[in-house]
């Protein structure tokens, strides 16, 4: 065990009941919660919540926990303007890592919000919570799917296409077809 460690962990108790605080006041009421083929985590769910303040509407946040459970990626958190600078952003990112305990992921951070994540970043993990790198653009998200993929169902059509062309009849079927239509031009 470390010298710091018992200073580490009081730092983050510290911080972690600030931001228990704060949180506190900010309730997230869930407006939708799906997951659409096609979706970036899909199989996973993908969640739209409603932000109140004191039962007032300030914002919404889209986030989404992918198939594998160990991930939240914040599609947009969105506060209206006149209630933003009041850590309400913060206290939603925390409320969010309290009921997942799971990496929080920002997708395409507009450069506006780039000091708002930094200072969440510093803030959440100085009470031992973690908020990954961003990521930015098609090819990045499509390499964070790869991680899922084994777990996003066939669509029953591919399957029995799939069947039909591993079969010893598909010969005979493709000739057949090609016959009557011409060549196929996708195989």
């Amino acid at each position: 065990m470390s010298i710091f460690e018992p200073m580490r962990d009081f730092f983050h108790r510290r911080a972690a009941k600030n931001l228990n605080e704060r949180a506190g006041r900010v309730h997230l009421v869930n407006r939708r919660q799906e997951s659409p083929r096609g979706n970036f985590v899909f199989p996973g769910t993908d969640y739209l919540d409603d932000i109140e303040v004191s039962g007032q509407h300030v914002g919404h946040v889209d986030y989404g926990i992918n198939p594998l459970g160990d991930r939240l990626y914040i599609n947009m958190l969105d506060i209206r303007p006149e209630f933003q600078r009041q850590g309400i952003g913060m206290a939603v990112l925390w409320q969010l890592w309290c009921a997942y305990q799971v990496p929080i992921v920002p997708l395409t951070q507009y450069t506006s919000s780039d000091g708002f994540w930094e200072r969440a970043r510093r803030r959440i993990s100085a009470a031992g919570a973690a908020i990954g790198a961003e990521l930015r653009g098609v090819e990045q998200m499509a390499q964070e799917q790869q991680r899922w993929q084994h777990l996003v169902p066939e669509p029953e059509h591919e399957r029995l296409i799939r069947e039909l062309k591993a079969s010893p009849e598909w010969p005979a079927i493709k000739a057949k077809m090609e016959a009557e239509y011409g060549p196929c031009l996708k195989d």
